[in-house]
């Protein structure tokens, strides 16, 4: 099983408790989890991460020579975003159109990130959102995740399984 990492993850580990001024352990974390083939994100997250001030690490970051393959090309995923196009705009989801528009905007990673794990069949995607079916003013990562068979995980349960004392990488 390999993950796929959201901005939402990477940017609120930046601004609470990875912080990479004081805790770039974490950081060297996900960069051996990559180099180990396990960890990932696609390239709408880097363009999200990208978006930012240039001062913040984040923009550092994912432009760092490590991460050259880290932000997998979405593109190849384009029939499973169809998909889920076709899922988020059935209408027996009730979806308001505001929050389908923002789900599908081909500049949101969100969609893209689930059309690229259904495609490659192997990824997890680590988020911090949860399970809301009920919503209709926002469609979840998670729910629409489950439409296409993939699964969510969150930051604490991948640190469970593959981090050690230290930010140790274990496979």
């Amino acid at each position: 099983m390999r993950y796929l990492f959201d901005s939402d993850v990477l940017i609120n580990a930046k601004n609470f408790h990875y912080n990479p001024k004081f805790c770039p352990e974490f950081w060297d974390w996900i960069v051996a989890g990559h180099n180990a083939g396990l960890m990932f994100s696609i390239d709408k997250v880097r363009d999200e991460l990208l978006n930012g001030k240039k001062d913040d690490p984040l923009y550092g970051w994912a432009k760092a020579d490590a991460l050259e393959k880290f932000f997998l090309n979405s593109k190849p995923a384009t029939a499973k975003w169809s998909q889920l196009s076709q899922w988020a705009n059935d209408p027996k989801r009730g979806y308001f159109e505001a929050a389908k528009v923002k789900f599908l905007d081909d500049d949101s990673a969100d969609a893209w990130l689930i059309a690229v794990a259904a495609h490659e069949g192997d990824f997890r995607i680590i988020t911090n959102e949860v399970h809301r079916p009920e919503s209709k003013r926002d469609i979840k990562l998670p729910d629409a995740a489950a439409a296409l068979g993939v699964k969510t995980i969150a930051l604490h349960e991948v640190l469970a399984l593959h981090a050690r004392p230290g930010f140790k990488f274990e496979p």
